[in-house]
This record gives C-alpha cells, structure tokens and sequence, in this order.
C-alpha cells in the first residue's frame, strides 16, 4: 500500500481547498512521510491512541512532535524548500495533522496504528527528506538503516556497515583534459598542411589536361584521387599521416559527447532521472538526497531483472566542490535514498549490494555526474558504459 498516495489523495484538496499548486502539495507530502514515520514508533501513537482527535484539533501537530524547537525547525525548512511564508506553513502542518490521523486509523482497522505503519513503512521511506532524520525516532530510523546526521543535538558517531565502507569514491581529477585542448590545434594544424599542399599543387607550372567527365561517378572519383594527393603531400611535410577529408573532418569538429548532452539537460535544482545503456542513473539537487517523483518510470528494466532474481548494485558518487567530509556524508544518505526506493517497489534486500566504485565521473567541470547514485544489474561486477570512452569497473566489497 502506498500511503503517501492515499493520504495526498484524501487530504491534501481539504488542506488546500482543491487548490491545484504544485509547491504546496509537495510540501504536504514531506509532512505526511515524517509523521507516518513518527506514527510507526508505539511511544508517540500510544500516547493518544485511544483518545479523539478533532478533525480541526490544531494543537495536534504538538503532541506528535512536542520539541518546540524540532517544530520550529520543521516549518522552516519546510518553507524554505517549497518557498511558502513559515506563518503559512505552521498553518498548513497545524491543519493537515489530526486529517492525518484520521485517514491512518481508517487504513489501519483493527491493526495497533504503529504495527500497521511499521508493516508499510517501506512505502514512506524515499519520500522522507534528509533534513527530517532527527525528527524520525531511532527505532524507525534503525528499520530503515537510517542515521540521524543532521540532527542539533550532541553529535551521533555513525556506525556503517562494511557493505557502507565500500559505498563512496572520492572523485579523481579528469585526466582527458589534455587530449581535449590538443584535439582542436591538431585539427587546425592539419587543415593548415592541406592548405599548403593544395596552393603547391596549383602553383605547379606543367601542363595539366582538362579531364573529361563521363558522369557524376567519374567527377567524384577523380576528386577524392586529388584530395588523397593532396593529403599525401601534407603527410611528407608534417609527418602526420592524413588518410582522406572524412579524416579531417572528424579531426577539426569533433562530435560532441555524452558528457556535453548530459550536461545541458540535467537540473541542478531538481532531482531527475536517467536510463541509459542498461544503467539508471539518479541525479540530485545540489545538497539534497530525495529521488526524482518520476523515478519508477524509468526503472521498469531494473526492476524487472530484479523480479527475475537477478542482484543489482549500487554506487554513489561524491560532488568534487566544497567540504569533502559533508559530500561524503550526503553521498551515502543519497545511495540509501535510492536503495530505499528500490525496496519500496519491491526489490528484495538480499538482491541489493552497495558497491564503491574504483573511478568516479564527478571530476572537476562534471559536478553534476558527482551528485548520483548508479543502479545496475550486476555482471561480472562490471558496471555497464555510460557512452563515454571510459568503461568504469568496480571492486567486490570486502569479505
């Protein structure tokens, strides 16, 4: 059962009046996730879980959360995130709380509340932001190997499995820079020899007959017969051999690449997210770790071969801008956001293998390849090409 769905389908048009606004309802959506999560935890849903709650019980929102300076906390992230004044976000959370409740006990029947959540827990899991961990009580968070590094208090030293160790790869600094400065003068300098073999030749003064042309396939054969002439002249001045025009043409304009489309198409605000040459890449908004809404559309091949028993890694990526110990940090809480969200559409956790790659694309002028985490079938613990010249490999984790 997906109960984010359930619960913006029922009570986000009464928040909002049935106002279609993008903003707000996103904003009610992270709210719902983390008081399921709070919910989930039989010390809060205990408290008043024989008590009736008003539909219009804006004190409620209190109870769930008691820590004035957690809720504070709360409304301003919230507002800033989704752009919405704080007085109107404190209004909105007051608002859609007891609604909340009520959906949560309808869903829930005769099932305890929390036992009833914490069986579906897994459906909230990749809509919880990571900002929200220190409001999530540790017992949910352990369920979800989640840590709370982002809460105020007294700071939690973070134990991470060996699998964990082996996630993140600092990125290595683009050694193909050279050869892309130098691609453009070779160009040059071979279109500059051709030039000078071509003058030479028409400053020849022999002869020349005028060649009859039969028809069009005579007139291009003789053409391409002249330019390997041409190119063979500029061979023996320049010593660098020049096999025909197609040659040059690919020397003086390079194609773009893969890395120059991705560049111009993936957000740095929004989360996205890409399927290509059998790896799903998901892109993050800088300093963010939540999935892309559209992600499971474009997941349907790895959770297909997942449904087939086959594992499938995962491998994040580390921004090569600002603090490295922070980058780290948001890289991990990145790749659990994915690997939660393939657990939510039904991968089994033994068919999930955190993998460290040995390489990185998030080099210096790639920073958005630094913000993703990969997903793949695994095979022969190869990650697939991405369409670079570059195949990455990666290591078993450590036994």
């Amino acid at each position: 059962m997906n109960i984010i769905e359930h619960l913006t389908r029922t009570v986000t048009p009464v928040v909002l009046n049935n106002a279609n606004d993008a903003n707000r309802s996103s904003l009610l959506e992270k709210l719902y996730a983390i008081l399921v999560a709070r919910l989930a935890d039989g010390n809060v849903s205990n408290s008043f879980a024989n008590a009736t709650i008003a539909d219009n019980d804006n004190s409620f929102f209190d109870r769930v959360l008691p820590d004035t300076t957690h809720r504070t906390e709360l409304v301003q992230q919230l507002s800033r995130h989704y752009s919405v004044p704080e007085q109107e976000t404190a209004s909105l959370v007051s608002r859609a709380a007891p609604l909340v409740l009520r959906e949560l006990r309808s869903l829930a029947g005769t099932t305890p509340l929390n036992t009833f959540l914490s069986n579906n827990i897994a459906s909230v899991a990749s809509v919880i932001p990571a900002w929200a961990y220190a409001f999530i009580p540790a017992g949910i968070l352990t369920m979800l190997n989640l840590s709370p590094v982002h809460a105020a208090t007294t700071p939690t030293v973070q134990t991470t499995t060996r699998t964990e160790e082996h996630l993140v790869a600092t990125p290595k600094r683009d050694e193909g820079g050279l050869m892309k400065m130098l691609l453009p003068i070779i160009g040059l300098l071979i279109l500059g020899a051709l030039a000078w073999a071509l003058l030479k030749s028409c400053n020849k003064t022999e002869p020349v007959a005028t060649p009859v042309v039969a028809s069009t396939t005579a007139s291009t054969t003789t053409t391409t017969t002249t330019t390997e002439v041409s190119a063979a002249s500029a061979t023996n001045s320049m010593a660098m051999p020049v096999a025909s025009t197609t040659d040059m043409a690919v020397a003086s304009m390079p194609m773009a690449t893969t890395e120059t489309i991705a560049a111009t198409i993936i957000s740095t605000t929004e989360p996205s997210v890409v399927f290509e040459n059998g790896r799903l890449s998901f892109y993050f908004a800088t300093g963010e770790a939540q999935v892309a809404g559209n992600a499971k559309e474009k997941a349907n091949d790895i959770l297909e071969a997942a449904k087939q028993g086959k594992k499938i890694g995962i491998s994040g990526y580390t921004d090569s801008t600002g603090n490295a110990a922070a980058n780290e940090k948001l890289a991990k809480e990145r790749a659990q956001a994915v690997r939660l969200f393939l657990i939510a559409n039904g991968v089994p956790q033994s068919q999930l293998e955190l993998i460290k790659p040995q390489d990185t694309t998030g080099a210096e002028g790639k920073d958005q390849e630094g913000r993703r985490v990969d997903a793949y079938i695994i095979d022969d613990n190869a990650i697939p090409a991405t369409g670079t010249t570059t195949v990455t490999t990666v290591a078993s984790p450590a036994k």
